[in-house]
């Protein structure tokens, strides 16, 4: 008896170190990875890691392939809806018109000062139908309101008031200059019949 209880006892002991040495499931491993990351050891760790080069060269990805992906994804048919139903969105226009403004001014200077691009500006407005239809606009009467509120502003401006002011002045001094060489030379004329006589 003395014998069997133990053998028991000695089942039960090893039944017990098995158990313990049973590997630990995927949530206490998860668990044990986040504290050690945590500590200064794993933060450490991992600056170690991240300016290893060759583990740099790793996390680099193919340009060909990363330009590959870009294109198949932007030019799918897929992409093309979802930017349809996105630019439809106005605050997310004008987010990106803001972000944008900058490149767009770039761009625009660095165009107006391209020779091609200013010739072909110029034959674009130079051809008959941009003729056609910038006169179609220009007699519209959306665009006559248009000009005649430009007109008005400006003529209400305080800066261009004074400028006004002098071309009015300017224009009857001279008018009046002119009127003047007019009795002078009736005068002189009215004089020379007299002198004849």
């Amino acid at each position: 008896m003395k014998y069997f209880a133990l053998i028991l006892l000695s089942i039960g002991f090893l039944a017990g170190c098995s158990s313990s040495t049973a590997p630990p499931s995927y949530e206490e491993n998860k668990k044990m990875l986040i504290d050690a990351l945590q500590t200064e050891d794993g933060k450490k760790a991992i600056r170690t890691l991240l300016d290893d080069p060759q583990f740099k060269e790793l996390l680099v990805i193919d340009h060909e392939q990363v330009k590959k992906s870009v294109e198949e994804t932007m030019l799918s048919k897929e992409a093309e809806e979802f930017w349809k139903e996105v630019y439809q969105d106005p605050k997310f226009s004008e987010t990106m018109a803001k972000s944008m403004v900058k490149q767009q001014e770039e761009l625009m200077k660095a165009l107006m000062k391209d020779p091609t691009y200013l010739q072909d500006l110029e034959s674009f407005f130079a051809s008959a139908e941009m003729k056609k239809e910038l006169g179609k606009v220009l007699q519209s009467s959306d665009m006559r309101k248009e000009m005649q509120k430009v007109v008005e502003e400006a003529i209400q401006n305080p800066l261009l008031q004074t400028k006004w002011q002098k071309l009015v002045e300017e224009a009857g001094s001279q008018k009046e200059g002119g009127g003047k060489s007019k009795e002078e030379s009736g005068s002189s004329e009215e004089k020379k019949e007299e002198a004849d006589k």
